[in-house]
């Protein structure tokens, strides 16, 4: 596999913007297909139970996968190569008992509980053994990621997986399966996808460290890795866990404060809205080795050339997107069955906030990959109980608008909070002049030209089409004479080390 060092951020980015892409376009299937075979309340009781999947799979990684990207990604540009079998034990290890014991959890809670939306307590228990087997997934890809390999997170990740999961929804709504049918092909892919990424993660392993057995020779030294690991890691895994409830808590508290329908209404407008993380995933894919290698070996001119080229493209690739979700945002939602496009003043309000917030650039990564695992924690409880407390006051008001302005104040309110900590404390600032240029072109050419359309021709899927095509024939015109001032030519050159003080 092909080190993205050699081949630059550029190419990273593609790699995982191309895959992600295809990713979440894969998913906004699923969804169009649960939305339209099961209706508003079956997929509500679909998405509650894939909110609970995820949250078990995050809580089961304990924080490893991230740590796993840092320390290897570390051990290889300080030639340390000696210590990546024994990361890979230290990290496997309390993973594999962590999942165990929520099984267990899971277990006993649903045999006091019983059934959650007419599904066994023998299909939720199982559901949390393939949810641990997800965490151990991303502990698997991380390793690659570590090592540079670009190709093999977005390859299973963002194409095989949700390949697997289409063809199986799809198999089954076609021979007229219903919500556990469905939830049974949609987990179903992921041990056989986790057998691959595991042998990828080891022949990486063995062709740079010649073992996956840890040294025998300094154990002093091993077990001071090991207390290093997890003082990051598990951290960070907390801070996962709450990660996932932000990302889920609002559909789960729609579903309990108003309906099932609701819910699932909620759930797809999130799930819209978050088809523009792609781009922001692509960019801390790509970067996260990239910062954590330059910050290893003091290089904090490049790592802040790195994060202005990184926002500023981030900046041009996302905000036409979310413009365009926002003035068509009941066309698009119309796609997924009758009833979704209820939510269109909801995903208009996140997409405001999710622009807002790829301005920031890759903070989040930065914060991370310099180690400032505990300040992410603090961050993100804050955004959880923020997030809770305006859902809880907001939804009975408001119902999905009310939960969609809480999360697009607490989106808001935590990007300010972690800019401000990498720009400040870190003292890691990009350079403004790109960004400016960014958002001048998306803002004005984009959302005239949306605004205009939507105004002109209406709203329906052929004119969101027609759109879409229109305005990326001249946005991309238009950006070519200015690729210099985008800073789209610096971020294609570079190479890690390539960036010299300025």
């Amino acid at each position: 596999m092909a080190d993205s060092s050699s081949r630059g951020i550029a190419w990273a980015g593609a790699v995982n913007l191309v895959g992600g892409g295809l990713g979440s376009l894969i998913g906004l299937v699923v969804a169009a297909i649960v939305g339209r075979e099961l209706g508003t309340e079956g997929a509500g009781t679909y998405f509650l139970v894939v909110a609970v999947f995820m949250i078990v799979s995050s809580v089961a990684e304990l924080g490893a996968d991230t740590g796993l990207v840092r320390y290897v990604s570390a051990a290889l540009a300080m030639g340390r190569l000696v210590d990546v079998p024994h990361l890979l034990r230290t990290a496997v290890t309390p993973v594999l008992l962590a999942g165990a014991s929520v099984v267990v959890v899971v277990a006993g809670v649903v045999s006091s509980t019983g059934s959650l939306g007419g599904l066994p307590p023998a299909f939720l228990v199982a559901g949390a053994a393939i949810a641990v087997l997800s965490s151990l997934l991303a502990v698997a890809l991380a390793v690659t990621r570590g090592f540079g390999d670009v190709l093999t997170y977005p390859l299973l990740q963002n194409v095989v997986l949700p390949l697997l999961r289409v063809g199986g929804v799809l198999a089954v709504v076609t021979a007229g399966g219903g919500v556990a049918a469905v939830l049974t092909a949609w987990m179903a892919p992921v041990p056989v996808v986790l057998a691959l990424a595991a042998a990828v993660a080891m022949t990486l392993t063995v062709r740079s460290s010649g073992t996956l057995k840890p040294s025998t020779t300094r154990p002093a030294e091993r077990r001071r890795v090991s207390r290093e690991f997890w003082a990051f890691s598990a951290t960070r895994g907390v801070t996962a866990a709450v990660e996932i409830l932000l990302e889920w808590v609002d559909v789960i508290l729609v579903g309990a404060l108003t309906s099932p329908e609701e819910a699932g209404i909620y759930a797809v407008v999130t799930r819209c809205a978050r088809a523009g993380e792609v781009i922001q995933q692509a960019a801390r894919i790509a970067v996260g080795p990239q910062i954590s290698a330059a910050l290893a070996r003091g290089a904090r001119e490049e790592a802040r050339q790195v994060y202005g080229l990184v926002t500023a493209a981030m900046i041009w690739l996302a905000w036409p997107f979310f413009i365009v979700l926002a003035v068509f945002g009941d066309a698009v939602l119309s796609v997924f069955g009758p009833g979704f496009d209820d939510g269109a003043a909801s995903l208009a309000i996140l997409c405001l906030a999710m622009g807002l917030s790829t301005a920031a650039g890759t903070v989040q990564t930065i914060l991370l990959m310099g180690g400032r695992s505990s300040w992410q924690l603090v961050d993100k409880s804050v955004a959880l109980t923020l997030n809770i407390a305006l859902d809880l006051a907001l939804i009975p008001l408001w119902g999905i608008e009310g939960a969609a302005v809480a999360w697009a104040v607490t989106i808001v309110v935590d990007t300010l909070l972690v800019a401000y900590q990498v720009q400040r404390l870190m003292e890691l600032r990009p350079r403004a002049r790109h960004l400016g240029v960014a958002a001048a072109l998306s803002l004005g050419l984009v959302g005239s030209l949306t605004a205009a359309s939507r105004l002109v021709l209406g709203s329906s899927v052929p004119e969101l089409l027609g759109t879409l095509a229109a305005v990326a024939i001249v946005y991309l015109a238009a950006s070519w004479p200015l690729r210099h001032r985008l800073g789209l030519v610096d971020l294609v050159a570079h190479r890690s080390g390539s960036l010299v003080p300025s």
